[in-house]
């Protein structure tokens, strides 16, 4: 398993790595919170990311968002900060795991497979929210395209969404498609 950690000081991740590499993982590179991380972790496509850092500040709470939108990863935060404000602040950045006690990474193996599941959990329940958005936006075009029909052409409800459907089906697109394409003739039409 490959790691990236980002660490205040290089110093600080010796520990980490000696018991890293006694748990079977690699780290593949150490970083400061100032440096770049969204190439190296394009780069490396590490299997977690750790961040081993004192105090949770708003660069690292930036560092975390930053990775979490361009390239999500499990990510565990090794600190001595138990601020309520901190650790909330790291888990809506998208951390998995919040440890306080840096000095404690004996149970790193045990960690890493929490923080994963953790994010393989998180990351299904965000394409579930996605999902339930796209089907309620489309929803919500098939109904607007419905009364397009129904009033342009004169048909029941039943009518107008059987005709959208045979198009969808004669044009092998999904109905939300289109609704779509119904909604954005009628624009250039008024």
């Amino acid at each position: 398993m490959d790691l990236i950690v980002f660490a205040d000081n290089a110093e600080s991740s010796w520990p980490l790595m000696h018991v890293a590499s006694k748990a079977g993982c690699r780290v593949c590179d150490v970083l400061t919170i100032d440096d770049e991380a969204a190439l190296t972790i394009e780069r490396v496509q590490p299997d977690v990311v750790i961040f081993l850092i004192d105090q949770v500040s708003t660069s690292a709470i930036n560092k975390i968002s930053t990775i979490t939108e361009k390239q999500p990863v499990p990510m565990l935060v090794f600190t001595r900060d138990s601020r309520s404000e901190s650790i909330s602040a790291a888990v809506a950045a998208g951390v998995s795991a919040f440890v306080i006690d840096c000095n404690d990474i004996s149970r790193l193996d045990s960690l890493i497979k929490v923080a994963r599941v953790r994010f393989r959990e998180q990351q299904r329940i965000m394409q579930e929210l996605r999902s339930a958005k796209n089907a309620l936006r489309d929803r919500k075009r098939i109904e607007k395209a419905k009364g397009i029909i129904m009033q342009s052409k004169r048909l029941s409800e039943d009518q107008a969404y059987s005709a959208m459907r045979k198009l969808a089906m004669n044009h092998n697109k999904r109905i939300g498609e289109i609704a779509e394409q119904i909604i954005s003739a009628s624009e250039v039409l008024v």
